[in-house]
């Protein structure tokens, strides 16, 4: 009997050694690993590999730098959220996530830092369509929701008679509501708000008055002393009125010129590829006759959206002097590389300029629909914050200031 307790009072002591807590890990690593879906404007929003933006990104930064460690975001989604967490995949969530019964089956949550609840949103005109549940719960309804979130439980629990679609992407989601395959969705009324500044003809039904009311909070491991710190650190900066400030800036911050910013990234980005198939046939870098060619197809295409000749030529000329940074940059790479040829550069003519072409579109169409707010010099802040980061700044900061410079100077 005396043996079987040592045992057993050894086996509890090895246990206690190997085991670590995750707030004593997370200091030890001296990394915080945040899950985010980097799909949920103004809480995370994910811009090409890595870079994710939002009130939730500012919170993580804030905690990481509170706990003396670094910060690194691991992308996750609706559906997998929870698989994720319980693989040990990151150490804390923090997306706008909404406190439901079961997830607490599986985590703690902090204080919440957010109350809020489900409404519609749907074409302004068919607002009066759907002010209850009674009228959405309706065969002939076209019910529209992004997977493995509390929008579609919510949908799923309260509308069982409409028509409901599961579409993956959640940005794109509410262009399906504006095109009319979709009467509506049923999402948070903060992303409500925000989705009918970025798409006019959609308006949110009641989102002062939503269907039920739910907490967005941190979701944590169940770990009590990390829990405690990380609600005294929430509980100073909601006093503090940090938590609101943040909350205002996001919540206004310019969202509707993500195209643009997309735009100009992509553009920039495409200047590798351009590199490649000149240097394959060692062709110049700079070609004038061609850059006017360019200019002015574009001063021509963007004269049917309204937009001054000038401003055109201007941003033109920007772009396309930093995609030549980029170009002779990765030429002086090259050269000092002696690199041959590459053998998956694509064909100039047939690939790449049909590519520019279209992202001159998209160019074009962005600036026409912000032309107002692009040009107003007071705002040059706002445009400036709104239009990063770029991909490209990996390729060359040089360059990407170039871009921009059009916009924000």
């Amino acid at each position: 009997m005396r043996m079987l307790r040592t045992i057993f009072l050894l086996c509890l002591l090895f246990a206690g050694a190997a085991f670590s807590a995750p707030l004593d890990t997370v200091r030890a690593r001296g990394v915080l690993r945040v899950g985010s879906t980097g799909d949920y404007k103004p809480f995370s929003y994910q811009i090409g590999v890595g870079n994710f933006i939002g009130l939730d990104m500012e919170l993580a930064n804030s905690l990481a730098q509170a706990l003396g460690v670094k910060l690194e975001v691991v992308p996750t989604s609706w559906p997998t959220l929870m698989k994720d967490f319980e693989d040990g995949r990151f150490d804390i969530a923090l997306s706008g996530i909404s406190i439901t019964p079961e997830r607490q089956k599986k985590a703690l949550f902090s204080i919440a830092y957010l109350r809020d609840g489900k409404t519609p949103i749907t074409r302004c005109e068919n607002q009066a369509r759907f002010q209850t549940l009674a009228q959405i719960n309706q065969p002939g309804v076209h019910l529209i929701v992004n997977p493995g979130g509390t929008n579609e439980r919510f949908a799923k629990a309260n509308a069982p008679l409409a028509q409901l679609a599961v579409y993956p992407d959640n940005v794109t989601i509410f262009e399906q509501i504006v095109s009319g395959s979709a009467d509506l969705m049923m999402t948070d009324a903060v992303e409500a708000r925000l989705q009918q500044r970025l798409h006019p003809q959609l308006c949110a039904v009641h989102p002062d008055t939503p269907f039920d009311t739910a907490e967005k909070a941190i979701m944590l491991p169940r770990d009590p002393a990390m829990k405690a710190f990380v609600d005294q650190w929430l509980t100073q900066r909601i006093a503090s009125g940090e938590q609101q400030r943040g909350f205002d800036r996001w919540l206004d911050f310019l969202w509707q010129l993500e195209p643009l910013r997309r735009a100009i990234d992509q553009r920039l980005l495409l200047a590798q590829a351009v590199a490649r198939a000149k240097w394959n046939v060692q062709a110049p870098i700079e070609d004038l006759p061609r850059e006017e060619q360019v200019i002015q197809a574009a001063i021509k295409q963007g004269a049917a959206l309204g937009l001054p000749a000038e401003w055109i030529e201007s941003v033109w000329r920007a772009q396309i002097e930093a995609s030549k940074t980029v170009q002779r940059e990765l030429y002086a790479q090259w050269q000092a590389q002696h690199a041959g040829k590459f053998d998956d550069a694509p064909d100039l003519a047939k690939t790449i300029r049909p590519e520019l072409d279209r992202i001159t579109g998209q160019l074009l169409r962005s600036m026409a629909d912000h032309r107002a707010l692009l040009r107003d010099t007071a705002r040059k802040a706002e445009v400036a914050r709104a239009l990063q980061p770029l991909e490209a700044a990996a390729l060359s900061p040089t360059a990407t200031a170039q871009a921009l410079a059009a916009f924000t100077r």
